[in-house]
C-alpha cells in the first residue's frame, strides 16, 4: 500500500499520539484535523460514532477518522458509556467510588472509531474487560484524556493502566485493536487498485 494520509478529527492529544503510533507501522500518517463537531449524549458507542462521520461528512471532508469511547460498568446497564466524560467532569473519582459502592467492579471499556473513505463509511470497534479498583489510590489525579485509567485493571492483570507505560497499555487498548482493524481494511482497499 502507498502512503497515505488519514486525517483525524479529534482535539485529543494522547488519542493523536496513539493513532500515529500504531498507523505508522502500515505506512499511513495521521494528520489531527479541527473541526467543529458536536458529540451527541445519547446511543451507542456505534451511533455516536456514526453521527460524527455525517458531520464531518456534511462538512465537505471525503476522507477522515473519528471516534468514541466510553467506559460501561457492568453494575448499571449502558452506564456511563457514551456519559463517560461527562459522567467523570461532573462526578470525579469520589462519585464513581460512591456510585459502585457494594456493586459489582467489573467494567469495560468500549471504542469505535469512524472512517470516512471518498464517500464509504466503515466502522471499527472493541473492548477491554476488567474492574475497576476497590478504592481510590492515594494522591491519584485524572489524565485529562484518559481519567479512568486509575481506576481500570484489565484482565489478567494487577495493575491499573495508568500503572503501565504506553507500550505495556497498547496491550490492552481497545483502541490499538479497531486501529489496526482499520489499516488493514485500508490495506485490502488501497491494494485493490481503488484510490
Amino acid at each position: 500500500m502507498r502512503r497515505v494520509k488519514l486525517p483525524f478529527a479529534t482535539q485529543n492529544e494522547g488519542k493523536i499520539k496513539e493513532s500515529k503510533r500504531v498507523l505508522s507501522q502500515y505506512g499511513i500518517e495521521v494528520v489531527p484535523i479541527a473541526l467543529d463537531i458536536s458529540e451527541p449524549d445519547a446511543g451507542s458507542i456505534e451511533h455516536v460514532t456514526r453521527e460524527k462521520l455525517r458531520q464531518v461528512r456534511g462538512m465537505g471532508v471525503d476522507r477522515a477518522m473519528v471516534d468514541d469511547a466510553g467506559i460501561f460498568f457492568a453494575a448499571y446497564h449502558q452506564f456511563p458509556g457514551v456519559l463517560s466524560k461527562r459522567v467523570f467532569q461532573g462526578i470525579g473519582y469520589r462519585g464513581v467510588m460512591k456510585l459502585l459502592a457494594g456493586e459489582t467492579r467489573q467494567a469495560w471499556f468500549e471504542g469505535g472509531i469512524g472512517l470516512l473513505w471518498d464517500g464509504e463509511e466503515v466502522f471499527f470497534s472493541a473492548r477491554t474487560r476488567g474492574r475497576l479498583l476497590e478504592s481510590l489510590p492515594a494522591g491519584v489525579t485524572p489524565d485529562p484524556g484518559f481519567p479512568f485509567d486509575a481506576l481500570f485493571v484489565p484482565e489478567g492483570e494487577h495493575r491499573t493502566l495508568a500503572e503501565m507505560l504506553p507500550a505495556e497499555r497498547e496491550r490492552f487498548s481497545y483502541r490499538v485493536v479497531a486501529l489496526k482493524e482499520l489499516a488493514e481494511w485500508l490495506r485490502r482497499r488501497e491494494g485493490s487498485g481503488n484510490s
